[in-house]
């Protein structure tokens, strides 16, 4: 791209399937393809702000395998959740130098919702580790979090491409998405789990629309929605399955813009 192309990046929530925004990391750097901003919610929130304070995709990766979410010490029996979010303030703060988005070497939007007002809220000053955690609360999973008088929970609830902050800053957006539709019949919705799945993805889909079709470059691996959110079994898989879309899609907008 342009040496001087002030290059957005916005990362889509996705629980495990974050993993191909890794692999698209991987295929930006090979490109010499560097943000010079950020966006993310939930999955890709944390990615995004890993990789923003200068761990190398190697290391995000690695971090993504090892931690261990979805632990019998994480539950709670107290909170509006099976997991207690504010659990997991250490393991961000053993990655974190510094509690901060200005620590941060490239700039970072996190979108999380605001369940009281029920609205996208963005967080890009201050302090960076809870809005982090909240960004990717889903509800009825994880508790939400108390910050600042605010309740916040997943931002994917409101806002799945949060690339709203990106427009006035960037002359270009690639954008990332684990969350697509597959083509299926019904003989694939014969079940009452297959039929909620199957409107939860319609509506997110629906209420990501617009901002898709902000980006310059979209990668969104269609195969995706085939892995569970919550499972880390093939996480390699997924990294691959974002790092190869990432190739075609990024060769293909620099062969157009050569």
């Amino acid at each position: 791209m342009y040496e001087d192309n002030k290059i957005g990046l916005v990362l889509s929530g996705g629980g495990y399937r974050g993993a191909a925004h890794i692999g698209v990391l991987k295929a930006m750097e090979e490109r010499n393809i560097r943000p010079s901003f950020i966006s993310g919610t939930s999955a890709g929130a944390i990615i995004g702000a890993l990789f923003a304070a200068g761990l190398g995709w190697k290391d995000v990766f690695s971090f993504l395998k090892q931690a261990d979410v979805v632990s019998y010490k994480n539950y709670t029996f107290q909170k509006a959740g099976l997991l207690d979010s504010s659990k997991f303030v250490p393991l961000f703060k053993d990655i974190f130098k510094e509690d901060s988005f200005e620590s941060l070497e490239i700039p970072l939007f996190v979108g999380t919702t605001d369940l009281i007002e029920a609205k996208t809220r963005f967080y890009f000053e201050g302090e960076l580790i809870l809005p982090l955690i909240a960004s990717a609360s889903i509800p009825g999973v994880f508790s939400p979090i108390k910050f600042k008088n605010r309740l916040l929970c997943d931002g994917g609830v409101t806002n799945n491409l949060p690339v709203e902050p990106l427009i006035p800053l960037s002359d270009n957006i690639i954008g990332v998405y684990v969350n697509p539709l597959q083509e299926i019949s019904d003989k694939n919705l014969k079940s009452t789990r297959s039929v909620l799945l199957r409107s939860y993805l319609i509506m997110r889909n629906a209420i990501s629309k617009k901002n898709l079709n902000q980006c310059d470059v979209l990668i969104a691996p269609k195969a995706l929605n085939s892995f569970n959110v919550l499972s880390k079994s093939n996480l390699d898989q997924i990294f691959n399955m974002g790092y190869e879309e990432a190739c075609i899609q990024l060769d293909n907008f620099l062969e157009d813009n050569h």
